[in-house]
């Protein structure tokens, strides 16, 4: 199983809606993946999935109400993918969430937590960090600060994912390109997503994405290059 933590250092970089899609990029791709949403009864990958979510979530399970098959839902449109949202609104510690996560450990392919603020998880209990920025500036300073507090708790590893990408970028202070980006935030591209008003109506109203159109593609490849195979990014 691998664990991947979303992560940004402010909000509205789209985080819910990347890990949604990537997730069911994963799921298509044959891996059994789920989806583990934090952040008290704030829900919202539900709603970009189509899903009609059990009544039970993640804290019922960290806090014994129920068992974890309770609180987990099948995606329909993505018979490899499940949910697990929020729950009852009782704080969720750290050390709940890494006993989690090793319970899971033996049913999943890939886990990912979505809705954490990055104390949420220990570092050292997560395989991946995936790091969700836009390309302004101040995303970019907050995810490079985020990702420095990470390595020095003992983040194994820590990715990056620009997302809404323009056609014409706006400068971004202190980096001329992306490779000044990813050297600013110390991570590992593994996707740029362009911008696309077809994405946000699609995770506004519950749909799958479009077969064949490109933002679809560049999860697919976002979903390739996280297990491991050598993919081309997209970005056009």
């Amino acid at each position: 199983m691998k664990s991947i933590v979303m992560c940004s250092g402010k909000g509205g970089t789209g985080k819910s809606c990347v890990a949604a899609y990537t997730a069911e990029a994963l799921a298509k791709a044959g891996r059994k993946t789920l989806l583990l949403e934090l952040g008290g009864d704030f829900r919202s990958l539900d709603l970009i999935l189509g899903v009609s979510a059990t009544a039970f979530g993640v804290g019922d399970v960290i806090s014994g109400l129920c068992e974890g098959e309770e609180a987990t839902s099948p995606v329909e449109r993505a018979p490899q993918l499940f949910l697990m949202p929020p729950g009852c609104e009782t704080p969720i510690q750290a050390a709940g969430v890494e006993a989690l996560l090793h319970t899971l450990e033996p049913e999943f392919d890939f886990i990912l937590v979505d809705g954490a603020a990055f104390q949420s998880v220990p570092a050292k209990a997560v395989d991946t960090f995936l790091m969700v920025t836009t390309p302004d500036s101040l995303c970019v300073r907050a995810c490079a600060e985020v990702s420095r507090r990470l390595y020095a708790d003992g983040a194994k590893e820590i990715r990056l994912l620009i997302n809404d990408v323009p056609a014409r970028i706006p400068p971004i202070e202190g980096a001329e390109d992306f490779d000044d980006v990813l050297d600013i935030i110390g991570a590992q591209l593994v996707g740029v997503i362009p911008q696309s008003p077809k994405l946000r109506c699609c995770a506004n109203s519950g749909m799958p994405l479009d077969e064949g159109s490109l933002t679809l593609k560049v999860f697919e490849h976002i979903a390739g290059r996280l297990m491991g195979r050598r993919m081309p990014l997209l970005v056009r």
